[in-house]
């Protein structure tokens, strides 16, 4: 039985000696690059620029460093609600949602850039079922949110990247 595990233990000792000659790196063991650090002001109101600073904050932490500045990026959301359907009796029947963000990144003090982005989304009404219709309304805000995080999170990148070129 000794013997067995002894033989094992060797095993395993050999093994790991050949890959840490090799340049085994396990899979497992996270970024070793921070992410670029960005200094968020979201200018809105309640859940709507709740959610999106949560969404922006996830989509920024994936953008790898390109220097070690920290980035101002304020944003300003706006919300609107467009009628885009009729019904044959005049009511609405399909809504639309837009969000639109106006950003200004700076790199202490001096404006980086600066431009607008818009996300919309369409929802359903059923004038029969309030809860089915707020539902509704409510993914649609929050996919039209996560589009425009995701845009401005692009657009920040591609704009600190094409200033360090």
């Amino acid at each position: 039985m000794l013997k067995k595990v002894f033989r094992n233990l060797s095993i395993v000792s050999l093994v790991t000696i050949c890959l840490t000659g090799c340049g085994f790196q396990p899979l497992m063991t996270g970024q070793n690059d921070a992410p670029q650090r960005y200094i968020l002001k979201i200018n809105g109101s309640g859940y709507t620029a709740y959610k999106f600073r949560r969404e922006l904050e996830k989509q920024l932490a994936l953008t790898p460093k390109v220097n070690d500045k920290a980035y101002v990026v304020t944003v300003t959301l706006t919300e609107s609600y467009i009628a885009t359907t009729y019904g044959t009796d005049a009511t609405v029947s399909r809504s639309q949602v837009q969000s639109t963000a106006a950003y200004t990144i700076m790199d202490c003090n001096k404006p980086v850039a600066q431009g607008m982005l818009a996300a919309d989304s369409s929802y359903q009404l059923n004038y029969r079922e309030e809860f089915a219709t707020r539902s509704a309304q409510a993914a649609a805000v929050e996919r039209t949110l996560m589009i425009l995080a995701e845009d401005l999170a692009r657009e920040v990148a591609l704009k600190i990247r094409g200033r360090m070129q």
